[in-house]
């Protein structure tokens, strides 16, 4: 496969501000491989689940020809409650309880044998989201040895990055990985400031693709000799802002990955995360179609 996406696998009920509710909605890195394959065709999917896990993904992973490498060694897939406050910050908690969430970190491990196993000399690019606490974090140079001609994108944990205690732990991962990402939210708590000039600076001294997410303003890559930043797409269509930032991120791994350049990189995410924001999933499928019509959009947005 072209792409791989590996991670979290969990279903969601979403509370929002206003008294809304999504239940059951599918969750984690399951937004990555849409935005993967919102623009390319050859993708898998790398997780762990439980015997539940076909009832609520399979259909869609089905639909969309995805690779979908999921083990399913745990009682029942990882459920979380995600809420979210007025001014859009939103906090998440595991419910089946913080043992079963430590069990699963454990237990339903992904490991760099599991990436490559779907890899092969066309894969370009790989895009893993992982707290500090899962043991593919510990991997990503091995991912590296095995898969060497892959892109890797490291989707930063938001309450690692809010830890000053883990500074130092992340700083040794992005140095493994090709590229990175997190939101204007986490970086304040990792860099100990709201100054956004300060924090791009902060970005630009580790040498390697950043892609910042900026919620409705929009995003942008940071690379060591510039940013560049590109606005929202879609905002008047959003229902749902629920996995802009894995969907977004993963988008922008397939323009780092070809050397599309910065511009064309930041506005492909952006356009998927306004497709993940305007409808409540599962998704229509992305097919030949679908991809032609984000090509036209993303021409009128460049």
């Amino acid at each position: 496969m072209e792409y791989i996406a590996a991670g979290y696998n969990m279903l969601t009920d979403v509370y929002f501000a206003d008294g809304r509710s999504i239940l059951n909605t599918p969750g984690g890195s399951w937004y990555a491989a849409s935005g993967l394959v919102f623009w390319r065709s050859s993708v898998a999917y790398v997780g762990t689940a439980g015997p539940d896990f076909d009832r609520y993904y399979g259909d869609w992973f089905a639909a969309n020809g995805i690779d979908c490498r999921v083990k399913k060694c745990l009682p029942e897939t990882l459920k979380y409650e995600l809420r979210y406050r007025p001014d859009g910050i939103w906090a998440e908690n595991c419910s089946q309880g913080e043992e079963y969430e430590k069990m699963v970190k454990d237990i339903g491990r992904i490991t760099p044998e599991m990436i490559a196993a779907c890899a092969g000399p066309e894969t370009k690019g790989i895009y893993i989201e992982a707290s500090l606490s899962a043991k593919i974090a510990d991997g990503f140079a091995e991912v590296k040895t095995l898969v060497p001609q892959a892109f890797l994108m490291w989707e930063i944990n938001g309450d690692d990055l809010r830890d000053p205690s883990c500074k130092e732990a992340i700083e040794a991962r992005i140095a493994q990985a090709d590229a990175f990402s997190m939101n204007f939210d986490e970086a304040c708590g990792f860099f100990g400031t709201e100054d956004e000039a300060a924090i791009l600076a902060g970005l630009q001294r580790y040498g390697k693709p950043c892609f910042f997410r900026l919620g409705e303003r929009g995003s942008c890559l940071v690379t060591p000799d510039k940013a560049t930043f590109a606005p929202a797409a879609g905002l008047p269509e959003s229902v749902d802002p629920t996995g802009c930032g894995n969907c977004s991120t993963a988008a922008a791994l397939i323009g780092l990955a070809e050397g599309l350049g910065a511009e064309k990189t930041v506005r492909m995410a952006n356009l998927a995360a306004s497709y993940c924001a305007k409808q409540t999933p599962p998704w229509p499928k992305a097919d030949d179609a679908f991809r032609a019509e984000m090509e036209r959009k993303l021409e009128e947005y460049l």
